[in-house]
């Protein structure tokens, strides 16, 4: 009898040893197919770094050893690499980012910055990136909705480090005619806000306003003329 039961353990424990060898695939958007850890500890880890990320237990039994305690696997740099590109693959789903936005961020979740490159080459090839289509979508909202200048539109694409070259293309429609009927709009729009102040208060607040958005001068000095003119005077009380 003790034969035949230790006989039927070796199989039961043969089947369960199958059943966890046989990992399931993992699918990601740019490395593709990927196994698990139990597959990835039977091939050849790639060169370079290795990240480890130890267990640090907050009580210990009485009975226990904590130098018996054992570290979790140690990462491959494909799998490093992978938990990297998921966390930016997220971000690229809630919010677009220029190719130099996507590498610093990667670099911040820790690839180096010529794995970075490599990512962020892949992202384009695979259509995450478009460092044109933002410039221009950018472009759009900033001009038609915040009335903003080419040149704080230019400054603000700088800054979300798309390439000069793409930015002045993407600025190259707004022609000297556009600039000025933004300029026109964003004075109409603001010159009622200013009913409460005296003609020359409103003067001067609503010149601030259109120089910090970036009107050349000339331009400021002739929409504010305008927009004053259609300003109606009131009996009410006015406000310095």
């Amino acid at each position: 009898m003790n034969d035949i039961v230790s006989l039927d353990s070796v199989r039961r424990g043969r089947q369960r040893s199958a059943a966890a060898g046989s990992a399931a695939e993992v699918s990601h958007p740019v490395f593709g197919r990927r196994s698990s850890s139990s597959e990835t500890a039977e091939t050849t880890t790639p060169p370079g770094p290795v990240v480890s990320f130890p267990v640090t237990p907050t009580s210990w039994d009485s009975d226990s050893d904590p130098d018996e305690v054992d570290d979790e696997p140690e990462l491959s740099d494909e799998e490093r690499l992978a938990r990297v590109s998921d966390t930016v693959v997220r971000a690229l789903g809630r919010r677009q980012l220029s190719a130099g936005e996507t590498h610093d961020l990667l670099v911040a979740q820790g690839a180096s910055s010529d794995e970075a490159d490599v990512l962020v080459a892949r992202y384009a090839e695979f259509g995450y990136l478009d460092d044109f289509a933002l410039a221009e979508s950018l472009v759009e909202r900033l001009s038609e909705r915040n009335h903003k200048s080419r040149a704080v539109i230019s400054r603000e694409l700088a800054a979300r480090k798309i390439p000069s070259e793409l930015v002045t293309e993407a600025l190259s429609r707004l022609d000297d005619d556009h600039e000025f009927d933004l300029a026109r709009d964003a004075a109409t729009k603001r010159i009622g806000q200013l009913s409460s102040f005296d003609d020359q208060t409103a003067e001067r607040r609503l010149m601030a306003f259109l120089t910090r958005r970036g009107f050349a001068s000339g331009v400021v000095r002739e929409v504010t003329r305008q927009a004053m003119s259609t300003r109606k005077s009131s009996g009410g009380p006015r406000f310095r």
